[in-house]
């Protein structure tokens, strides 16, 4: 059997191995924040799950190119387009951010801790900048309201972009997507206090940076032959080790390559040639991609809630951490933890986030000639 052979270019193909990561880099980015004194919590690997954001950077610009780069003809296209892909991000955005709104007010009538409601970044203002998602475009000094929804905000600046881009230079959009990540890149390394680790204010620019390399990787992924069988599981493996690695090694300015990682990563799964990419195609982690989305944005939510009751009952002796004096009890505790916030993301991607999708994708559907 030839161990070459080039992927066809399906065009509504969907890359369940790719949408599985997902799900597994929504995990790791909710174990980063979970301030539970856990075995994992001191690893390097966890300590640096915050880059894993970045995997749905590149994966986004990857997907929303092998799906819409020949669709978008007519600024009536790219208007749909734009409508489609709020209808996807601004429901649970929404709700969540409603949800924090809620707990201010409860904040507010109840005083049950010491938190002054509507200050700081909780306040009036930037609850219009997040109904706008543009709260991460260098706006304010700091996360506002529903912290990882700076990812939102970033992604739908570079929605914004790519419309305008395949519209105005629908042959060259990739490569003028390519000096945009550059740029993006540079500014990141260059003025990004936390390099990689920047959000509110360098948001944009980090999000364009891997956006658009998942863009150019998608024009590129059709024209590269890809390898079969044991070589393509050999292949996969190495680059899941490979990211691991780098993950858990990367600090400081180094930190800007870990785009090029999930690049590759990226290239390397979308064509579901080796056994790992099989196993990623199993129902359950399917589904936890699926979920994955209402994961992210249900998560710190539950978290804040948890801290206020933690620090009422003492749960928290150093400030930090919950912490019950064994570590496998909180390891217990973690994981019983995590599997609440599966349960609410679950009821939020069945109540909202799915029916949301219906109404807008009926909404904007072409109508026949």
């Amino acid at each position: 059997m030839n161990a070459l052979s080039k992927p066809a270019p399906v065009a509504h193909r969907r890359f369940e191995a790719l949408d599985s990561l997902r799900g597994v880099c929504a995990i790791l980015v909710v174990m980063f924040h979970m301030p539970v004194a856990s075995h994992w919590r001191t690893w390097d690997f966890i300590q640096h799950a915050y880059l894993f954001v970045d995997y749905f950077f590149v994966l986004s610009g990857f997907v929303i190119a092998h799906a819409y780069a020949n669709r978008l003809k007519t600024a009536r296209d790219g208007g749909r387009f734009m409508v489609r892909r709020f209808g996807r991000i601004w429901p649970m955005h929404v709700l969540m951010l409603a949800a924090y709104v809620g707990l201010e007010l409860a904040r507010l009538v109840f005083h049950f801790d010491g938190a002054v409601p509507f200050t700081g970044d909780r306040t009036v203002a930037a609850i219009f900048t997040n109904l706008a998602l543009i709260q991460a475009w260098h706006i304010h000094p700091h996360l506002t309201w529903n912290g990882p929804s700076w990812t939102l905000s970033a992604e739908w600046a570079c929605y914004l972009i790519f419309a305008g881009l395949v519209l105005i230079a629908p042959k060259r959009f990739r490569w003028i997507g390519l000096v945009l990540a550059i740029v993006g890149g540079v500014l990141v390394v260059s003025y990004a206090r936390r390099w990689m680790n920047t959000t509110y204010d360098f948001a944009v620019p980090r999000a364009v940076y891997g956006f658009f390399l998942g863009c150019l990787l998608q024009g590129l992924w059709t024209h590269i032959p890809r390898m079969k069988g044991l070589a393509a599981t050999g292949l996969e493996v190495a680059a899941v080790v490979a990211t691991c690695v780098f993950v858990a090694w990367a600090q400081g300015p180094v930190t800007i390559a870990v785009s090029l990682v999930f690049v590759l990563l990226v290239w390397v799964f979308a064509g579901e040639e080796g056994r790992v990419s099989r196993m990623l195609d199993h129902p359950a982690l399917v589904t936890l991609g699926r979920w994955s989305f209402s994961i992210y944005m249900v998560h710190m939510f539950i978290l804040t809630g948890m801290l206020i009751i933690a620090r009422k009952l003492d749960w928290m002796p150093g400030g930090r951490r919950v912490d019950f004096g064994s570590v496998w009890l909180n390891d217990l505790f973690a994981l019983g933890l995590f599997g609440f916030i599966v349960v609410v993301a679950v009821l939020a991607h069945k109540l909202v986030e799915q029916p949301a999708q219906r109404l807008i994708d009926g909404w904007t559907k072409p109508k026949p000639a």
